[in-house]
């Protein structure tokens, strides 16, 4: 069993600039990522996001540098701080995790690269096995942002094993397999071994609990195939046959 260690790291400026050119032009859908933007860095707000991407480019490159160079030794300190919380979780999660999934992460994985600096959202790279996190931020969203992304990871080493005919680009907004991803992070974070590992409570985005089917929210139908005594596998297909029924019936009722 492989156990990676996350490392915690200031971004580089570089980083820093192209993440907030990727985050500006995103389009919000699920995740509000161009909102969150402009909110984080308020001189970015008057930007027409259509007008000449030069323009726009440029004028990012400047506020971004300008808040880089004021909180560089921020941003140094909370990464030290940030694996000190972190690494007193790392290998008992990891192993928990590796046991929850009957699979491990791959062999050649030693470190799991997480990236800090000046950022609205926290992008994950499923391809890298790396992600990035924002100054700022509590004990306990730091241990859940980290437990979060780390599990999707070992989750589409697992999906790959079961649904090896899923293309590459399904593991991102706006597909289904996306979608599941994100919404089962709540019955196994918020169920054994994790709930007892972890003092915070796992959420996932909120419009998912705005989801209904018959009355029920689809939420909880998911708590409770991920509660029962199945294997890990049939809880991954009995969730994702119950969430592909839902979507094409919510699609079937909007025509």
């Amino acid at each position: 069993m492989n156990i990676p260690i996350v490392k915690f790291r200031p971004m580089t400026l570089e980083e820093n600039i192209e993440t907030i050119k990727w985050a500006f032009f995103e389009d919000n859908g699920d995740l509000s990522v161009h909102t969150f933007t402009v909110h984080y860095f308020e001189e970015l707000a008057d930007l027409d996001i259509n007008g000449p991407k030069d323009f726009i480019y440029k004028k990012i490159e400047e506020v971004v540098t300008k808040e880089y160079n004021n909180y560089i030794e921020r941003i140094k300190s909370e990464s030290k701080k940030y694996n000190n919380i972190w690494k007193q979780y790392n290998d008992k999660y990891f192993n928990e995790l590796s046991k929850f999934f009957g699979t491990s992460f791959p062999k050649s994985l030693n470190i799991i690269d997480a990236t800090v600096g000046l950022i609205p959202v926290f992008p994950r790279y499923l391809d890298e096995f790396s992600f990035s996190i924002s100054t700022g931020v509590k004990d306990w969203k730091l241990v859940e942002t980290t437990a979060h992304e780390t599990l999707h990871f070992m989750w589409f080493e697992k999906w790959k094993r079961l649904h090896p005919e899923t293309p590459r680009r399904h593991y991102d907004s706006p597909f289904i397999e996306w979608k599941y991803s994100e919404m089962v992070t709540d019955p196994i974070l918020n169920n054994k071994p994790f709930d007892e590992m972890f003092e915070f409570k796992e959420h996932g985005y909120d419009s998912f609990y705005e989801l209904h089917d018959d009355g029920e929210l689809v939420m909880d139908k998911l708590r409770d195939i991920y509660s029962s005594d199945d294997s890990i596998e049939v809880k991954i297909e009995k969730g994702y046959l119950y969430l592909q029924n839902y979507l094409k019936n919510e699609d079937i009722k909007k025509i």
